[in-house]
């Protein structure tokens, strides 16, 4: 989009620079929006939490609510990054071929930033400070309005410089804080039963402890400054605008040296280019005359009974698994994830759980390898020119992960065991080699039967996840299945099995190995070339165009789409405020049905809605999978668009 023909000097011509972002950001916002129904559902589930956030501002704690202020903006600015909110954004190398300057474009990007769903559902979260200082009087609204406006522009220029900096610096170690971050979220997430009784005194009244470290945090500014004396006041909303300045200042000078030199610091290189470097000779993947079978054996000591081939491969995979920023981030979630599933409830003084961390942190290993052969690209076409070469490329792909993952599963289990000597191992234990042999192979058979290749496998993002809810859950219920027998014998069995239950786990693993490896085998070798054309396709499918308004003939040609959309909106009604809320914190509105209920009554309500929200969740992803694709005779194209 051109901006040279305003006038430079003006204010018109200025102006007119200023809004291109604008209208480019808006542009990207309304296809989005007709193409994809991401946005609107995490807006709708945003503006039920930033209701929440509002209702509990009426009654609620003042420092508890603005931790849950901080919390948002803090997460604002660091969610983004974890999910490939830099996707869909404009950026400073956007404008670089045109006329503009620094500082109006810096302007143009931020006001290009605060359209969104993201930047409007946060303004109406934070609008819960000047309702909670609504008892305090009219200027007491003023003063926390000015304040949330403040902390929604922090935001938004948190966000904003965090993406352009922290984007362009990803690399292991922003991939290991990223999977950290997220195990983190999902883990108390898993654990809310755990950590509720803790969350629920904090949400009554906030420790004194974080009262006096209240101080210190920016969102607690504004409310202070109207409960306290006013030269404090006055001192608080001037150092929080300060800090707004400072960051203003910051991403001016930022976007004025990505449009000089074209990125924000010296550049570090590629991604994927340290995957292939080494000090050493590249092994060959097969013997040849240069390479004997035999000499991998003598190089490095390894056992003679796994191939040179296979070796290869696993020596390529662990350097992979070491490098590869998204293969860290899945390795480090699935550890943290695991290790707070089982160590959380030990806030409830429940250490049930702590011999069960390995295994929970294999389970998630395995689920999150579930789809990365999107990740490499075109190099599958390696294994599929070498005589063998499918046959290394599976077992090399599985032993390589078994590697790695079995002594994070051991030590796990190992420290359950000890910091829970009164909880009887024997069933983790049992339960660890089943659930290591169906997720080392189980997984590498699922990524090759349905492959979701990345965009740019050279420099990914979070954005580029090859793997769905299918393959996490195929690749999750492989383990489960591989491990039912000892839970079944555990459970069921008679009194006199249970020494036999480590070998039975032995069994199950090893059985799941040949399985899942014969399966991955049998697809590589039979479906090669249709896996490498599936992972080599540089761009997405088409996706199905939403009309904006309503079509009935358009509803009627595409119901599947139709439904899906609706379930996946409506879905989260039951989960969230009519099943979570009403569990957890104890809502009671007249519209919440369990609220009306007490005893057991309420809770088998709550859970039943939780699990009727799950299930019309889970029917919207299956049917949104299965929706007409644009490109076939079905699929009618919404008004507006071409066939």
């Amino acid at each position: 989009m051109s901006v040279d023909r305003l006038a430079p000097g003006t204010l018109a011509g200025t102006l007119g620079k200023i809004a291109v972002p604008a209208r480019m950001r808006a542009t990207m916002l309304r296809r989005s929006l007709r193409e994809h129904p991401g946005p609107a559902v995490a807006g709708l589930a945003g503006l039920l939490a930033a209701a929440w956030l509002i209702r509990y501002a009426l009654r609620g704690d003042q420092h508890t609510l603005a931790l849950l202020a901080g919390a948002w903006v803090l997460g604002w600015i660091v969610l983004p990054l974890l999910l490939g909110g830099g996707r869909g954004r404009v950026h400073p190398a956007h404008l670089r071929l045109e006329p503009i300057g620094g500082l109006p474009a810096a302007i143009g990007l931020l006001a290009a930033s605060a359209i969104g769903i993201g930047p409007a559902v946060s303004l109406v979260a934070l609008a819960a400070l000047p309702v909670h200082a609504a008892r305090y009087g009219p200027v007491a609204v003023l003063v926390t309005g000015g304040g949330a406006v403040l902390l929604w522009l922090l935001g938004l220029l948190g966000s904003a410089i965090a993406l352009e900096v922290v984007g362009h610096a990803g690399g292991p170690g922003g991939a290991l804080l990223t999977g950290i971050f997220t195990g983190t979220a999902m883990g108390v997430a898993g654990s809310l039963w755990a950590v509720f009784p803790w969350v629920s005194v904090l949400l009554v009244r906030a420790p004194d402890e974080v009262v006096r470290a209240m101080v210190y945090v920016p969102s607690d500014w504004p409310l202070s400054a109207v409960v306290g004396p006013p030269d404090r006041g006055v001192r608080m909303m001037a150092t929080l605008a300060g800090i707004v300045v400072l960051c203003a200042a910051a991403y001016i000078m930022l976007v004025r040296r990505v449009i000089t030199a074209g990125v924000p610091f010296r550049p570090r290189g590629t991604t994927a280019g340290p995957l292939f470097r080494s000090a050493k000779p590249a092994t060959p993947l097969l013997g040849t005359a240069a390479a004997p079978v035999g000499a991998g054996r003598a190089q490095r000591g390894r056992p003679g009974w796994v191939p040179a081939a296979t070796r290869a491969v696993v020596d390529r995979e662990l350097r992979a698994w070491m490098r590869h920023p998204l293969r860290l981030q899945y390795l480090a979630f699935a550890v943290v994830y695991g290790a707070l599933l089982a160590g959380l409830p030990l806030l409830s003084d429940v250490d049930l759980l702590l011999p069960w961390a390995g295994p929970l942190a294999v389970l998630g290993a395995a689920a999150m390898s579930a789809g990365l052969i999107g990740l490499d690209g075109t190099a599958l076409w390696l294994p599929l020119t070498t005589p063998g070469g499918e046959r290394a490329e599976a077992r090399g792909r599985a032993l390589a992960w078994l590697v790695l993952v079995t002594p994070i599963g051991v030590l796990l289990s190992a420290a359950g065991v000890v910091l829970a000597p009164d909880v009887d191992p024997l069933a983790a234990l049992s339960t660890l080699p089943a659930l290591l042999g169906a997720g080392a192979t189980v997984p590498v058979w699922v990524s090759l039967l349905r492959v979701r290749p990345a965009v740019d496998p050279r420099h990914p993002t979070s954005a580029d996840n090859p793997t769905d809810i299918v393959n996490v859950l195929v690749a999750t219920g492989g383990g489960l299945l591989a491990a039912a027998p000892v839970i079944a014998l555990l459970v069921w069995g008679p009194p006199g099995v249970a020494p036999l239950l480590p070998l039975v786990g032995l069994l199950c693993g090893a059985a799941a190995w040949w399985g899942g490896s014969w399966l991955a085998d049998d697809r590589l070798a039979q479906r090669g070339t249709e896996v490498l054309a599936a992972a080599g396709q540089r761009s997405r499918p088409l996706e199905t165009v939403i009309p904006l308004k309503l079509d009935a003939e358009w509803y009627r040609e595409n119901r599947a789409t139709a439904w899906a959309l609706g379930l996946l909106m409506v879905g989260w009604i039951p989960v969230i405020p009519q099943g979570v809320l009403a569990l957890a914190f104890g809502l009671d509105d007249g519209w919440i049905v369990a609220g009306h209920l007490d005893g057991g009554a309420r809770t088998a309500v709550g859970l039943g809605m939780v699990a009727l929200g799950v299930a019309m969740l889970l029917a919207g992803l299956v049917l949104w999978d299965r929706r007409p694709q644009p490109g076939f005779p079905h699929a009618r194209p919404a008004p507006g668009e071409t066939g």
